[in-house]
């Protein structure tokens, strides 16, 4: 079972992601993406947030957040963009929106969803084809995580509440894509993709209520669209079947 993360009442983890409006690059120079993440650490003092993870990419930014008071994230995150959105426009000589939408966000329940975003922050660069690994990205948070003299002890203790090997904890958490954009996925790949990492065939799902139940939290958690019909469907069983078992 994941571990729950600590203190869901009146406190929260939190996923925010921004991008610039009609995906400009609002990020693309060194020096907009330090503005950036100064204004995040400035806030974050402010409004007593501790920023978990984040990654600055050119058109886009993945921020996780902790606050015991849930209300001040939205504020963090406000008054950050706001104080970059006048920055750009007045260093680019521009009037107008400079991020789409306010901002996104997502609470983040449990432990194991945790680990997942630290790790899909962090490769984002990767995926992209602009490092080979994490941690030469220079504007994300991946030295939280692998700096040996453990600098930033108080983040991981609110990410692992232990006092064992950091490092190696953060290494053994395996990267997953994650669909935050609820973008159409092949349901088909998912499922393989579960299988794999629980080590079952697909007979066990077939017959057995503890692995439907977690494939299909599996699927809740990570937001991606589908309807019992589909999950009939692939799991190839019926749906009458599937209702009894869920």
């Amino acid at each position: 079972m994941p571990r729950t993360a600590r203190k869901l009442i009146g406190s929260a983890y939190m996923h925010n992601m921004v991008q610039g409006i009609k995906k400009e690059y609002i990020f693309k120079s060194v020096s907009q993406k330090d503005k950036y993440i100064s204004l995040l650490k400035k806030y974050g003092q402010k409004y007593n947030i501790a920023i978990i993870a984040y990654c600055i990419m050119d058109n886009h930014a993945h921020i996780l957040t902790y606050s015991e008071n849930i209300n001040n994230i939205s504020l963090f995150m406000k008054e950050t963009n706001t104080e970059y959105a006048i920055y750009y426009n007045k260093s680019n000589n521009r009037v107008g929106y400079v991020f789409r939408n306010r901002f996104n966000s997502k609470i983040i329940y449990n432990q194991e969803y945790l680990l997942k975003c630290i790790k899909y922050i962090h490769m984002n660069p990767v995926k992209a084809g602009i490092t080979e690994k994490e941690e030469e990205y220079k504007f994300s948070s991946s030295p939280y995580y692998t700096n040996k003299k453990n600098e930033n002890s108080e983040i991981l203790n609110l990410v692992f509440k232990s006092k064992g090997n950091f490092i190696q904890e953060y290494n053994n958490i395996k990267y997953e894509p994650l669909n935050l954009e609820k973008e159409k996925v092949n349901l088909s790949s998912i499922l393989e993709r579960f299988l794999e990492n629980e080590k079952i065939e697909l007979s066990q799902l077939q017959n057995e209520k503890i692995y439907i139940k977690k494939f299909l939290s599996y699927l809740i958690s990570n937001e991606y669209e589908f309807t019992k019909k589909d999950l009939a469907k692939i799991i190839h069983i019926s749906r009458s079947k599937l209702y009894r078992m869920i």
